[in-house]
Order: structure tokens, then sequence, then C-alpha cells
């Protein structure tokens, strides 16, 4: 995990103090390392107690956490020092493209971004930054986001999947990224946008240009001249097996999040088995509250495999305490993005006290293979072909509705979370396999056949492979804690009534396929967000300074009518 910033000041004046307050918020405890290259010449910042001059109109930076046996994360130069590059993320063929370098170029640790960079040198060649960097993405297989500059331009792009976070804003003076919205907020910077899996933002003297690179929907699918159920779990175990294990490289120990359903039931199981043939011990985390079905079902699971199993039963307090941290950490306001983080924050603490530094997630598998509850009765309206289109909608959505938040929590944690289910290689077969293999028909209650079918294979018992699990923050329990927790702390139905308080007037965003379009299908009052509790959680992240300017000014708008109506009870 190595955290990148970069500022680009549109007037020409020095960044210096923008650029350490930017690495200031991303620099936690953990990290290895942390270094800023400014024009071409690479600093490494050993004390952050004294401000670094950067004496420069531009600079990027990054901060490195030792995840991984390898080297650590920093800004490479190319052979001519014309490129500068920053790399965030793995490249599980990194072998290979090093080896298909020319024997002229001279490399500096052999990092990812160290080969990135020669790549890039050797597409380059001073013409169209932005092509170069296209050709080279199309060979890299991984989870990343890269920064390379020229001095003139200067481009960030993320995979096509968006494994690893990264948001970017502007105003009239200056032009920014970061790995964290707080280190863009924290320079000013008021509307601050996540770039969007597979595409790129160009920084240059005409402004921010948002393009693509490499989106989903252009990776090429995967032949699929034989339909048949068989041969696909066939190739999907094979492609999931190497996902795995490319993604248990350079460790000692990992940990898997385990909630008892099917997904995390299969990472884990494929984990453990491959990581006992290499010597890699694997621990498993669950995480809610006391008698939740999550931590019920996991334990039998991990029983099972006779794996190292820790729990944390939550009690309403320990969730009083740990919504503020979620907030902090993701960045957000929306209810789903904070209940669904809760169960996976405690759980990420207890692998921290086991120093675990890379952990798995079994995130994708409800977007690639129709796992979600309401996708059958999408076919009863809509058809396969209206399937077909929302599971793909909802797979270009999975950066900022899952994945960054998923990342952010880990970053918190000095982790690196990884997502072998969202590897390109499945990605492309579970785009190909025709959406009628994955649910039979809109009475078909289980979806997600060929990920099922792979589960009963390897040796899941049928109580888990045929679990219909319930949404994380339902799974662990906490969601049905979330409305005391606002009382708790004030804020009730009449509060949120009498200010005339609605979600809608902070933002129209839903960062949720639930809340999207998923409660017209299903139980509404499963989905519904109560208005207090997420007048609660809009002032939490107003009170730590996070959310962008139109948002903040919209809540303190709310909470000025809130300190009238205390000021009315007190008079009377």
């Amino acid at each position: 995990m190595s955290p990148i910033v970069g500022i680009l000041s549109k007037e020409s004046e020095d960044v210096s103090d923008c650029i350490n307050s930017m690495m200031h918020a991303c620099y936690s405890q953990g990290a290895e390392g942390a270094w800023v290259m400014a024009g071409r010449t690479k600093s490494e910042l050993n004390d952050f107690n004294k401000a670094q001059s950067v004496v420069n109109n531009q600079a990027l930076g990054q901060v490195s956490f030792d995840t991984r046996k390898k080297a650590l994360g920093q800004p490479q130069l190319d052979c001519q020092g014309e490129l500068s590059l920053l790399f965030e993320g793995n490249l599980y063929n990194l072998e290979e493209l090093r080896s298909n370098l020319p024997p002229d170029h001279r490399l500096s640790n052999g990092s990812a971004a160290d080969v990135v960079v020669h790549m890039l040198e050797e597409s380059y060649r001073g013409y169209n930054l932005e092509a170069a960097l296209v050709r080279v993405m199309k060979a890299l297989d991984g989870a990343y986001c890269l920064v390379v500059s020229d001095g003139r331009e200067t481009i960030v792009a993320r995979d096509s999947a968006g494994l690893r976070p990264v948001f970017y804003a502007e105003n009239d003076e200056i032009m920014a990224f970061a790995s964290r919205k707080t280190a863009l907020w924290g320079i000013g910077l008021g509307n601050v946008k996540p770039l969007r899996a597979g595409r790129f933002a160009s920084f240059s003297r005409d402004g921010v240009i948002i393009g693509e690179a490499l989106p989903i929907k252009e990776i090429e699918w995967a032949s699929t001249s034989d339909r048949k159920l068989e041969a696909i779990v066939e190739r999907y175990g094979a492609l999931l097996r190497t996902a795995v294990e490319k993604r248990l490289g350079d460790v000692e120990i990992v940990g898997c999040l385990l909630s008892g359903g099917v997904d995390s039931c299969l990472v884990t199981k494929l984990v453990a088995d491959i990581a006992a043939r290499r010597g890699i011990k694997v621990i498993a985390y669950t995480a809610g509250v006391e008698d939740s079905s999550d931590i019920d079902f996991a334990e039998r699971f991990a029983c099972e495999l006779d794996l190292e199993h820790k729990v944390r039963r939550l009690s309403r307090e320990d969730i009083n305490l740990y919504i503020p941290q979620v907030v902090r950490a993701v960045e957000e306001r929306d209810m789903v993005q904070i209940e669904a983080g809760v169960g996976v924050y405690a759980a990420l603490d207890m692998a921290q006290q086991d120093s675990i530094r890379v952990i798995f997630s079994g995130q994708g598998p409800d977007e690639l293979w129709g796992g979600y509850t309401w996708y059958p009765r999408v076919i009863a309206t809509e058809g396969y072909e209206g399937l077909q289109s929302r599971m793909i909608h909802d797979l270009e959505r999975a950066d900022i509705e899952t994945l960054d938040r998923e990342n952010k929590l880990a970053m918190a944690h000095g982790m690196e979370m990884v997502f072998p289910f969202i590897d390109t290689e499945i990605v492309k077969l579970a785009l190909s396999t025709p959406p009628q293999l994955k649910i039979y028909s809109a009475e078909d209650k289980l979806g997600k056949r060929p990920h099922r079918a792979l589960a009963s294979k390897v040796g899941i018992s049928e109580e888990c492979a045929g679990r219909i699990k319930d949404a994380t923050q339902h799974g662990t329990g906490v969601h049905d804690t979330f409305g005391a927790m606002a009382r708790k702390n004030g804020f009730t139905p009449d509060l949120a009534e009498s200010i005339g308080y609605s979600s809608e007037q902070v933002t129209r965003e839903k960062l949720a396929s639930s809340s999207r379009y998923g409660q017209r299908y299903s139980d509404k009052k499963l989905w519904a967000i109560p208005r207090h509790v997420q007048l609660f959680l809009d002032v939490v992240a107003h009170r730590y300074n996070l959310l962008n300017k139109p948002e903040r000014g919209r809540i303190k708008a709310f909470l000025e009518k809130i300190k009238k109506i205390k000021e009315k009870v007190k008079v009377d």
C-alpha cells in the first residue's frame, strides 16, 4: 500500500505547503517511507515535523507501507530523466514485463514503478503521453492506480476495475489528486471527485481533462464456444485459483474477511489450501453483534476447515464508538457505506493486532455472477437483457460503491486489501457467461449458479454454498442498531421532521445499488434509510470536516435549525 498525492499550481506558485499538508493526510502509523518528487528531484522525507521545501509549481508524493516482502513503492524516473512515475498497488505480471524490457534500460530497484516507467519510455518517445499510457496499461495485470508526468502534463489513471482509489479536484489556483479525499479538502479544495475505474485524469495548463483509458466495458470478453455450466465452472475454478495464487506473493501471513456466505467461504477455502502448500499462515476474521447470522455461519465453516478464526462480538456501545471512526476512514456520509463498513472495520482492528498487512476480501461475485436478491425480480420485469444491463452497470459502479470503501478501511489500518474475484480474467469470463446460466429464472432465489457450483466442487458444504446471505450490514446485525445509535446521540424522527430534513437536500447521489434501484424490487423496509439516522451521520461527517463544500453548507443549514430548536426549548 503506497498512497499517492500530487499538486500543480495554475499560477506557477510554490506548492511546498500544500504538498506537505497532503503528505501528512496520507501518513499514518506504520508507514515505512515517504518521498516527494519536485521537477526531476526525488527527496525522501525523514522528519514530518520539519517543513519540506519543494520550491516548485508542481510536485508528486508517495507514502509507503511495507505490506509485502518487496521494494517499497516510491517515485521512479526513466533513463533520460524525462518521465517520472508513481505506482500504487500490485503488478502481478511484473517478472514477465521486466524480462521483456530491452537490455539497455537501467532499472533502479526492479519495482512495479521502475518497470512501468521504462515501458512508458519505450512507448512514449516524446509524443502523445496519453496514448502511450493506454498502450502500456493494456499490458499490465494488476490492481493499481498510477501517475506519470513529463513536466508539461501529468496523468493519473486507474485500472479497469478501480481496485485502488484516487480522487481529484481543482479551483482557480491549483489542481490536485490524492488517494484520500482528506488530503484535498485539507488544502482548501471543496469539490472533490473520484477518478472512476478505467479512466484517466490529465493535469496541464488546460486544466483537468478526464478520458477513458481501459474501462471494463471495453475489456475483450472471453470466448464462449462452450456454454455449458460444467465447462464454465471448470474454467472459473482454474482462473480463481490463479487469481488467489498471484495475490499470495511475497507474504508470510495473510488474513481473510469471513462472513460465512458463499463468497467469503470460497475465497477463504482457496487461500487456506494454497497457503498451506506454500507455508503461509492464514487467519480468518469475523465481526458482528451477538447472535448475528454471520458469526454463526463463519464459526461453523472455520471449524470445518480447522482454520484459525478470530471473532469480535460487538455491543451497541462498540458500534457507537466505531461509527465516527468509520465515517473518517471512508470519508463518506452515506448510511449504507457506514453501516457496511462497521463490521469490516472491527475485523480489521483484530487483524491489525496480529500484524496482518494483506487481507483477502470476497467482494465481487454479486455483480459478476448475479447474487443480489432483487435480480430475479429484474428478470420478471425487464427480462434477461435488462438484467445483463443492470449487472454491468453495477459492476461499473463497484469502484465508488464498494471498492473505495473497502480499500480506505484497510488503508486506515495500514493494510492492503485484495479482491481475487475481480481479477481481469475472471471478469472477462463472467461478462461472457449468459445471464441465464447465472440465474435460472425469475423464481430462482439462489442465483450465482456457477459460483455456487464451484464452491460445492471445492468441498464447501451445501449449508454455506447454498446460503442466501444477507447484505453485510444485515448479516453482521449492525443495521438494526443504527436507529438506536442516532437516538442515543440526540437525533430522533421528530427532530428530522421538525427541521424539514431529507437526505436528498444534501446530495442526490446514491452509493449502493440497493438504494439506487434495488429497493424497488425487494423489501423496502429492509433497505430504507431512516431520515434521523442519515441526519446523525451527516452531522458526524460535518464535525470531522469531511464532505465537499456544497454538502457541508447544506448540513450546516440544518445544524443551525437544530440550534434554534434547542435554544427555544431552553427558553420554554
